[in-house]
């Protein structure tokens, strides 16, 4: 393939998704056989059926997702689509995903983790990239039963998609379906993996999350959740939390979950229950050892230069990056565009794409797969 070609649509018409796709054409002429990878601003949604009557018209592939914003030129974007190149010959695919109580059932795993072994090196050699919904209740438990199937066979890499608000919606689609509850699989060929870091850091002291259910941690340590939490915060970081300003803190501070390799699992908290239930940007499973940390600083280039160190043997044509929802909430939009614009210079002259994150997936290279949040994540697009 040529340099990779992306372009950024500030305005979704029909006039400029053709003109647009005209580009995608001249690869096809050239030889080069393309897809269209397509990330597309939340409050552009109603644009998806656009973009897959425009592919379909000229009979590219299309894998596309519904995210809260996009990382261009180390700016954030909080409308249009990002249309990215991609080699036609990826295989890529599409699932929903059924779940009963919280869990998804065992034929969508098996149906995904069949996708995989069909098409994914035996050697090792290629990259499974997931864009999987946000909604979907236990994927911590879906990567769990993946590994179990697969193995180290790729490197995990992912993001999940959909509304900031959490709130259900359709947000995968591809030249025919636009779905929710849903998981778009791709096997990037040959491919190194990605790298991700957050650099969140708190205190040693760690708690029991004795009764979690999914995303929900019930009670530390026997006791309602919400009550021990506001105890932590009171006794670690001095902060008098209640339910009026919990969620004004609680991305601050949020809950981790302790790893004896590689940084801790942040699990974001955003709501509270009137049992005292805590619900978390991800699943925590029950008796994980929990403590609470302090988020990044602004101004910190910890993170940056993790990532560039990791990309700087890499060659590749662009980085498509993940930056997690929460941590530039976290920063706010003046430190979260300082940091953006360093990791764009520390990764220069490849090109920075990307969108904004609602949970990050990835194993590093050959490590167990997690699940995440206030990631970074930097993928070669290759």
């Amino acid at each position: 393939m040529q340099p990779t070609e992306w372009h950024y649509l500030a305005a979704l018409t029909p006039e400029t998704i053709g003109a647009t796709l005209q580009h995608f054409q001249n690869h096809r002429l050239s030889g080069v056989e393309v897809g269209i990878f397509a990330l597309v601003c939340e409050q552009e949604c109603g644009a998806t059926a656009l973009l897959q009557e425009a592919a379909n018209a000229v009979r590219l592939p299309l894998v596309g997702a519904v995210v809260p914003g996009l990382l261009v030129e180390a700016k954030f974007c909080r409308q249009g689509a990002l249309l990215i190149a991609f080699a036609a010959t990826t295989p890529q695919r599409l699932f929903r995903f059924s779940y009963h109580e919280q869990h998804t059932t065992d034929q969508a795993i098996e149906s995904l983790s069949d996708f995989i072994a069909e098409h994914a090196d035996e050697n090792g050699a290629d990259t499974l990239l997931l864009l999987v919904d946000a909604k979907l209740p236990n994927m911590t438990s879906v990567l769990d039963r993946l590994y179990l199937e697969i193995g180290d066979q790729v490197n995990y890499v992912g993001t999940c998609v959909g509304s900031e608000t959490f709130q259900p919606m359709p947000c995968l689609f591809d030249n025919r379906r636009f779905i929710e509850a849903g998981i778009f699989a791709l096997v990037l060929r040959q491919h190194p993996g990605a790298a991700l870091a957050h650099h969140y850091r708190g205190n040693e002291s760690l708690w029991v999350a004795t009764a979690t259910a999914g995303s929900y941690i019930k009670t530390i340590g026997g006791q309602p959740a919400f009550e021990v939490y506001q105890r932590l915060m009171e006794s670690e970081y001095g902060i008098d939390l209640d339910r009026e300003n919990f969620y004004r803190h609680a991305v601050h501070f949020p809950f981790a979950l302790n790893r004896a390799h590689g940084e801790s699992i942040v699990r974001i908290p955003v709501l509270v229950e009137e049992d005292g239930a805590v619900y978390c940007s991800g699943e925590v499973p029950e008796n994980a050892l929990l403590s609470v940390v302090r988020a990044v600083a602004p101004g910190s280039l910890e993170t940056v230069h993790a990532l560039g160190a990791w990309m700087r043997p890499h060659t590749a044509r662009g980085v498509l990056t993940f930056y997690c929802a929460g941590r530039l909430m976290h920063l706010g939009v003046e430190a979260g565009l300082t940091e953006l614009a360093a990791l764009t210079n520390e990764l220069a002259p490849m090109p920075l794409f990307g969108a904004l994150s609602l949970g990050e997936i990835g194993s590093g290279q050959r490590h167990y797969p997690a699940f995440h949040n206030a990631m970074i994540v930097a993928l070669p697009w290759i």
